[in-house]
């Protein structure tokens, strides 16, 4: 296998889906820029992004939105997000920079300030073909090389329950299971990144990725029942 078209709906709409079907008190995502995710939010919630250019309503029917035009690194080292949402976060959307080493450590600060049952979507990371999966923009559909966020964490932190969903384009990943309290991806992830770093995802193995997946079709979370099949907040 060298390519995987996702068939099903888009990463917007499902996720429209958790927003309307898990009622999150609160939601923090990373990669507003011009704000088509942050449009599906109600409840108090925390953007960040480094230049935002939003044209959608920075407000809506948001009792509180705060934006944090800065990297989600400096955000992480700077405020805590349960302490300015005055309780954990909720629902999580993470779609920063394209690049590895940054997504886990964004998927790692924000764990801290999440529930057991609280959802983290990560979006890129179940790309179509090796070549989006380029460290460098190559200015079409390009995910980076945040697809092997996947398989370290299934490695480092099985305890975490992981469901990829065949959201279009590249896919829609869900992690539940969470824990507060762990340790482990800050304390290993230099030892993690310097296993990971130089790893190319046509070294892995492009079928490889997709196999250990288990890709789930959205068709089968249509209704607030299917969806309570893998999440509850």
């Amino acid at each position: 296998m060298n390519r995987y078209d996702h068939k099903g709906v888009s990463h917007y709409e499902f996720l429209e889906r958790l927003h309307r079907w898990l009622n999150p008190r609160t939601y923090l995502e990373i990669g507003t820029l011009k704000g088509g995710t942050l449009r599906l939010a109600s409840c108090p919630t925390i953007c960040i992004d480094p230049e935002f250019q939003l044209d959608v309503s920075s407000a809506a029917n948001r009792e509180v939105t705060l934006f944090y035009q800065k990297t989600s690194d400096r955000f992480f080292q700077d405020h805590s997000p349960s302490a300015l949402l005055n309780g954990p976060v909720d629902l999580g959307f993470l779609d920063g920079l394209h690049e590895a080493e940054t997504l886990l450590r964004d998927f790692a600060n924000l764990e801290k300030h999440c529930r057991s049952n609280s959802v983290i979507a990560i979006h890129d990371c179940i790309p179509m073909d090796v070549g989006q999966t380029t460290r460098i923009n190559n200015g079409g559909l390009w995910t980076g090389d945040v697809w092997k966020v996947v398989p370290i964490l299934k490695e480092y932190r099985p305890d975490i329950s992981i469901f990829v969903f065949d959201a279009h384009p590249t896919g829609l990943v869900c992690c539940t299971n969470l824990d507060h309290g762990n340790t482990i991806l800050d304390g290993m992830y230099g030892e993690i990144w310097r296993t990971w770093r130089s790893t190319e995802l046509s070294d892995y193995g492009f079928s490889r990725l997709i196999e250990e997946a288990n890709i789930i079709s959205t068709s089968r979370v249509e209704t607030p029942e299917e969806m309570r099949r893998y999440f509850w907040l």
